[in-house]
């Protein structure tokens, strides 16, 4: 089955042209959508809810489902909480989603929940009944030298969690710029999960597990640009090999 993949941070400040953002991914027609640094508003406008106004909702309504970190994360973050979200088509079904509190992440209490609605997994069946995990991350800033360890902690625990993950698994991330001289888990070079990089732009990556191929990949700076946004968008044209049932 061939799945088209975006990987984008949306960059939900109230500057960013929301419509431009809507527009841009439905004329892409992804089948599954990772987005970093989104609020609820642009959520919203990507899965319009069929009671608000069900004539707009049939017509314009391009995602089947989706998953929002703020949403999962216990206690629910606020309004004005950007987080990280998965969201798909109608040829595809959300069976279960969650922030990763079941990560290894080596920090205290305090600095926990600031890690969690920056993560959300999704398990997602396929038409072909092949079960995925489709992740979307939005790494920590390695400002100052607490910052460094934060971004560290993070990568670290998310590399970990991946490592018990069965394929065939897909993560987007918006990783925040790299420590120099320092070695990470998640990204590699080495990584120490089973993912393959499938393309980045920047700081911003896309990694799939071997049960893909990659059929073609794009980076889409000037339309993301025009969207509002201040990271290219990452699209990926992934094959997945129907599975004996």
């Amino acid at each position: 089955m061939r799945i088209r993949v975006v990987s984008w941070n949306v960059d939900s400040r109230p500057t960013g042209l929301l419509d431009a953002k809507v527009e841009l991914l439905r004329r892409l027609q992804p089948d599954l959508v990772l987005l970093q640094e989104i609020g609820r508003s642009v959520y919203r406008a990507l899965l319009p809810h069929p009671s608000a106004h069900e004539r707009m909702h049939r017509k314009a309504r391009q995602f089947y489902w989706g998953a929002l970190s703020t949403d999962l994360c216990k206690p629910r973050a606020s309004e004005y909480r950007l987080g990280c979200a998965v969201l798909g088509v109608s040829s595809t079904a959300l069976i279960d989603a969650e922030v990763l509190d079941q990560a290894p992440f080596d920090i205290s209490d305090p600095a926990r929940p600031g890690f969690l609605w920056r993560t959300v997994a999704a398990q997602v069946a396929l038409s072909t009944g092949d079960l995925l995990t489709v992740c979307s991350f939005h790494g920590r800033q390695p400002s100052g030298v607490p910052a460094v360890a934060l971004q560290q902690a993070f990568h670290a625990g998310i590399a970990s969690w991946l490592t018990d993950v069965p394929g065939p698994v897909i993560f987007g991330i918006d990783a925040g710029p790299r420590v120099p001289d320092s070695a990470d888990p998640l990204l590699g070079p080495g990584p120490v999960h089973h993912l393959n990089h499938v393309l980045n732009a920047d700081d911003d990556h896309l990694w799939a597990t071997p049960d893909f191929t990659v059929l073609d990949v794009q980076r889409l700076a000037d339309d993301a640009t025009a969207a509002g946004s201040d990271h290219a968008l990452l699209l990926a044209d992934l094959e997945l090999p129907d599975s004996p049932h």
